[in-house]
């Protein structure tokens, strides 16, 4: 009897999880071209192409609509604890409201801070949780959907990168294949 009770639960459980894609909310999947990074000197906003640039370069991104958060995942082909800093920056717009998260890595905080500002840049108290995965080459970021309004019926982000160097810094945008500003937006992605 037990074991008929067990089977019969995760049967149900597995028939849940196939019947409720929709009430896990949208996921937006998008591959970013390799050697897209972008050059400029340190103090400088004059950007060229360096495609021969591994570290800081997006590869893929991935933005989830849960019913709790938002979910973004990015990865890239080289992440590394060598250079003057990891900077990311992921701009959220919502029907409701519009949220920038800023997770800064740099030598003796690899770990990365991250800081949520409003559109004329605020800081806001938002229970933005972040990882940075050095091995993985990954960035995992996870935003209570209350951070953007009550509700939120769709997100759209953009993604962008720095890596300082010495002399330079690089940077690469998860939507284009070169840089433009401002940031671009992946479509909206529905609860």
């Amino acid at each position: 009897m037990r074991r008929c009770s067990r089977v019969a639960v995760v049967g149900l459980g597995v028939a849940l999880l196939l019947q409720s894609g929709a009430a896990l909310g949208d996921v937006l999947k998008r591959t970013d071209a390799g050697g897209d990074v972008w050059r400029s000197p340190i103090g400088s906003s004059a950007y060229v192409p360096a495609p021969t640039r591994i570290e800081g370069d997006i590869l893929s991104s991935r933005v989830s609509h849960g019913p709790h958060a938002i979910w973004i995942g990015i990865r890239l082909r080289d992440l590394t604890t060598t250079s003057q800093g990891n900077f990311t920056k992921l701009s959220l717009q919502s029907d409701r409201r519009f949220r920038t998260v800023e997770i800064d890595a740099f030598p003796g905080h690899w770990d990365g801070t991250a800081v949520t500002t409003t559109a004329r840049g605020r800081a806001v108290g938002c229970a933005v949780t972040h990882r940075i995965d050095y091995d993985r080459n990954r960035i995992v970021v996870r935003v209570p959907r209350a951070c953007l309004g009550r509700h939120p019926a769709w997100v759209r982000v953009a993604i962008r990168t720095t890596v300082a160097g010495t002399r330079y810094a690089y940077t690469d945008d998860a939507r284009t294949t070169g840089l433009v500003a401002p940031v671009v937006y992946g479509r909206r992605v529905r609860r």
